[in-house]
């Protein structure tokens, strides 16, 4: 009876791991840019022809690209193993996002303004942490719509949907959730600021603190 003979598979050299993984991290770099490129035609188209049109994230506009390319054309085995890194890149730009605002520049916001940012938070997290389990929904996805509801919307989310190993099915309903609350501030918002008759300063304290997503948040301003 012969043995099997086990032969040691030699591991990777740099080179060779860069080779197989830079096709699919410029994948990566080219559906991002693409998201970008349309959130900022759709703004300027918007801008152009004096029309109100949303607001939708270049994160959310890279998410439909992508599922656009894997439910039609597929996704090339040469590009998986760039793929698979999409959680290092995730991660290092939620700090180099982080890293774009200084210390001063959030001293120079004021006592107020960081008081009241505190209390956003911890109100935003226990009203859905309330509705969550008034609904019965299942606990990460309380989580997700805690998170994307008291911080910066998508981003958000899809920044703690791997740190909590949250389904993709809870992900893209919070989204989904965290986008039609933007929509509706970004219309009702101003209606309800000029109503109230709010300077500028108050409103935008205001619209800064409740509408979830950035580009909604400048919107609605």
């Amino acid at each position: 009876m012969s043995e099997a003979v086990i032969v040691p598979v030699r591991p990777l050299g740099l080179g060779e791991r860069v080779a197989r993984t830079l096709p699919g991290i410029l994948l990566l770099a080219t559906v991002g840019l693409a998201g970008k490129a349309a959130e900022q035609f759709l703004r300027d188209y918007g801008k152009a022809h004096h029309v109100a049109l949303p607001n939708i994230e270049y994160v959310l506009w890279a998410i439909l690209f992508g599922l656009v390319i894997a439910n039609t054309v597929g996704v090339a085995g040469i590009f998986r193993p760039g793929i698979a890194t999409y959680d290092f890149w995730l991660k290092a730009g939620i700090v180099l996002l982080g890293a774009r605002f200084l210390l001063g520049d959030v001293l120079r916001l004021g006592g107020i303004s960081l008081g009241l940012v505190a209390i956003e938070l911890a109100v935003a997290i226990a009203i859905m942490t309330f509705v969550g389990k008034a609904f019965h929904l299942k606990p990460k996805l309380t989580s997700l719509l805690a998170i994307g509801s008291s911080i910066c919307g998508v981003s958000a989310i899809i920044a703690a949907k791997p740190a909590i190993d949250a389904d993709d099915d809870d992900a893209t309903f919070a989204i989904a959730a965290i986008l039609a609350l933007g929509a509706f501030g970004l219309f009702a918002y101003p209606l309800i600021g000029h109503w109230l008759h709010m300077s500028d300063r108050a409103f935008g304290v205001w619209a800064g603190l409740a509408v979830d997503n950035t580009a909604e948040a400048i919107a609605a301003g």
